[in-house]
Protein backbone atom coordinates (compact mmCIF):
# COMPACT_ATOMS: atom_id res chain seq x y z
CA UNK A 1 0.00 0.00 0.00
CA UNK A 2 1.53 3.29 -1.02
CA UNK A 3 1.48 6.41 1.53
CA UNK A 4 0.66 9.87 0.47
CA UNK A 5 2.81 12.37 2.83
CA UNK A 6 0.63 15.83 2.61
CA UNK A 7 1.87 18.89 4.22
CA UNK A 8 -0.88 21.27 5.72
CA UNK A 9 -0.63 25.03 6.18
CA UNK A 10 -3.28 26.28 8.87
CA UNK A 11 -4.76 29.81 7.47
CA UNK A 12 -7.73 31.00 9.11
CA UNK A 13 -10.90 32.50 7.41
CA UNK A 14 -10.30 30.33 4.15
CA UNK A 15 -13.18 27.62 3.38
CA UNK A 16 -13.61 25.45 0.52
CA UNK A 17 -16.87 26.61 -1.64
CA UNK A 18 -18.89 23.77 -2.47
CA UNK A 19 -21.52 23.56 -4.96
CA UNK A 20 -24.74 25.57 -4.68
CA UNK A 21 -26.68 22.94 -6.32
CA UNK A 22 -25.66 20.63 -3.51
CA UNK A 23 -25.89 22.44 -0.68
CA UNK A 24 -29.72 24.15 -1.17
CA UNK A 25 -30.83 21.04 -1.25
CA UNK A 26 -33.61 20.30 1.50
CA UNK A 27 -32.03 17.29 3.24
CA UNK A 28 -33.19 15.88 6.76
CA UNK A 29 -32.02 17.70 9.33
CA UNK A 30 -30.24 14.85 11.50
CA UNK A 31 -28.15 14.95 8.48
CA UNK A 32 -24.46 16.70 8.71
CA UNK A 33 -23.01 17.89 5.80
CA UNK A 34 -19.30 17.27 6.15
CA UNK A 35 -18.44 17.78 2.41
CA UNK A 36 -20.49 17.91 -1.10
CA UNK A 37 -19.09 17.18 -4.91
CA UNK A 38 -21.00 17.49 -8.41
CA UNK A 39 -20.27 15.53 -11.01
CA UNK A 40 -21.74 12.82 -13.13
CA UNK A 41 -20.11 9.64 -10.87
CA UNK A 42 -22.47 7.21 -12.26
CA UNK A 43 -21.37 7.72 -16.00
CA UNK A 44 -25.50 8.17 -16.86
CA UNK A 45 -24.06 11.73 -17.96
CA UNK A 46 -26.24 13.58 -15.73
CA UNK A 47 -24.39 15.41 -12.75
CA UNK A 48 -25.62 13.98 -8.97
CA UNK A 49 -24.74 15.55 -6.18
CA UNK A 50 -22.33 13.52 -3.77
CA UNK A 51 -22.41 13.81 0.27
CA UNK A 52 -20.46 12.85 3.27
CA UNK A 53 -23.26 12.88 5.61
CA UNK A 54 -23.39 12.02 9.52
CA UNK A 55 -26.05 11.34 11.26
CA UNK A 56 -27.63 8.95 14.07
CA UNK A 57 -26.49 5.49 13.49
CA UNK A 58 -29.12 2.63 12.63
CA UNK A 59 -27.96 -1.42 12.22
CA UNK A 60 -28.99 -3.03 9.38
CA UNK A 61 -32.78 -4.25 8.74
CA UNK A 62 -31.21 -7.84 9.07
CA UNK A 63 -30.14 -7.32 12.26
CA UNK A 64 -34.13 -7.97 13.86
CA UNK A 65 -33.39 -11.71 12.84
CA UNK A 66 -30.09 -12.17 12.37
CA UNK A 67 -27.89 -14.87 15.11
CA UNK A 68 -24.70 -12.55 14.93
CA UNK A 69 -23.65 -9.09 15.01
CA UNK A 70 -23.63 -7.31 11.45
CA UNK A 71 -20.61 -5.78 9.73
CA UNK A 72 -21.80 -2.10 11.07
CA UNK A 73 -21.85 -2.66 14.57
CA UNK A 74 -19.27 -0.75 15.43
CA UNK A 75 -19.13 2.05 12.74
CA UNK A 76 -20.36 4.84 14.58
CA UNK A 77 -18.78 7.10 17.03
CA UNK A 78 -19.43 7.72 20.99
CA UNK A 79 -22.36 9.89 20.48
CA UNK A 80 -24.22 7.74 18.18
CA UNK A 81 -23.24 8.77 14.84
CA UNK A 82 -22.40 7.42 11.83
CA UNK A 83 -20.65 8.40 8.26
CA UNK A 84 -22.35 7.73 4.69
CA UNK A 85 -21.42 8.53 1.26
CA UNK A 86 -24.60 9.75 -0.40
CA UNK A 87 -25.75 10.31 -4.14
CA UNK A 88 -28.64 12.33 -4.71
CA UNK A 89 -30.08 13.52 -8.13
CA UNK A 90 -31.09 17.62 -8.18
CA UNK A 91 -34.40 18.14 -9.48
CA UNK A 92 -34.68 21.79 -8.46
CA UNK A 93 -36.35 23.65 -6.32
CA UNK A 94 -34.30 21.95 -3.60
CA UNK A 95 -35.62 18.93 -4.42
CA UNK A 96 -33.77 15.63 -4.77
CA UNK A 97 -33.86 11.98 -5.62
CA UNK A 98 -32.19 8.92 -3.76
CA UNK A 99 -29.68 7.40 -6.16
CA UNK A 100 -27.88 5.71 -3.67
CA UNK A 101 -27.56 5.95 0.66
CA UNK A 102 -24.69 3.80 1.43
CA UNK A 103 -24.48 2.08 4.81
CA UNK A 104 -22.18 3.20 8.07
CA UNK A 105 -18.51 3.55 6.83
CA UNK A 106 -16.38 1.72 8.21
CA UNK A 107 -13.80 4.70 8.27
CA UNK A 108 -15.69 7.92 7.84
CA UNK A 109 -15.16 10.32 4.81
CA UNK A 110 -14.18 13.83 5.49
CA UNK A 111 -14.42 15.12 1.83
CA UNK A 112 -15.45 13.76 -1.34
CA UNK A 113 -14.33 14.43 -4.80
CA UNK A 114 -15.41 13.53 -8.05
CA UNK A 115 -12.65 13.53 -10.32
CA UNK A 116 -12.55 14.10 -14.55
CA UNK A 117 -12.96 10.39 -14.91
CA UNK A 118 -15.90 10.31 -12.53
CA UNK A 119 -14.51 8.07 -10.27
CA UNK A 120 -14.98 9.09 -6.50
CA UNK A 121 -12.32 10.33 -4.23
CA UNK A 122 -12.62 9.99 -0.63
CA UNK A 123 -10.75 11.23 2.29
CA UNK A 124 -11.10 9.12 5.22
CA UNK A 125 -10.58 9.76 8.65
CA UNK A 126 -11.54 7.90 12.40
CA UNK A 127 -14.61 8.29 14.21
CA UNK A 128 -12.59 8.71 17.15
CA UNK A 129 -11.28 12.11 15.63
CA UNK A 130 -14.74 13.05 14.36
CA UNK A 131 -15.87 14.27 11.19
CA UNK A 132 -14.03 17.00 10.72
CA UNK A 133 -10.11 15.45 11.95
CA UNK A 134 -7.60 15.20 9.31
CA UNK A 135 -7.80 12.44 7.05
CA UNK A 136 -6.10 8.87 7.40
CA UNK A 137 -6.37 7.52 3.30
CA UNK A 138 -7.41 8.73 -0.06
CA UNK A 139 -9.37 5.96 -1.79
CA UNK A 140 -10.49 5.74 -5.29
CA UNK A 141 -13.68 4.47 -5.82
CA UNK A 142 -15.60 3.40 -9.12
CA UNK A 143 -19.17 3.25 -9.43
CA UNK A 144 -20.73 -0.46 -9.85
CA UNK A 145 -24.45 0.80 -10.69
CA UNK A 146 -25.55 -0.06 -7.38
CA UNK A 147 -23.08 1.55 -5.10
CA UNK A 148 -18.90 1.60 -5.42
CA UNK A 149 -15.71 -0.40 -5.72
CA UNK A 150 -12.56 0.35 -3.83
CA UNK A 151 -10.44 1.10 -7.06
CA UNK A 152 -7.25 2.19 -4.91
CA UNK A 153 -5.85 3.34 -1.42
CA UNK A 154 -2.97 5.38 0.07
CA UNK A 155 -1.81 6.36 3.53
CA UNK A 156 -1.70 9.67 4.28
CA UNK A 157 0.83 10.86 6.44
CA UNK A 158 0.78 14.77 7.27
CA UNK A 159 2.75 16.96 8.54
CA UNK A 160 2.07 20.27 9.92
CA UNK A 161 3.81 23.47 9.70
Amino acid sequence: MKTLVLTFFISLGQAAASSTTCTALRLPSTWEVISTAYGDVTGDGQAECVLSVWRPWRDWPIARWATGATPVINNHDAGGRSSHIVVLKPLGKRQYREVWVGSALFQPASQVTILPSGRLRVTETTYKGGPHALGTAVTEWAWTGFGFSRVSQRMVTWQLK
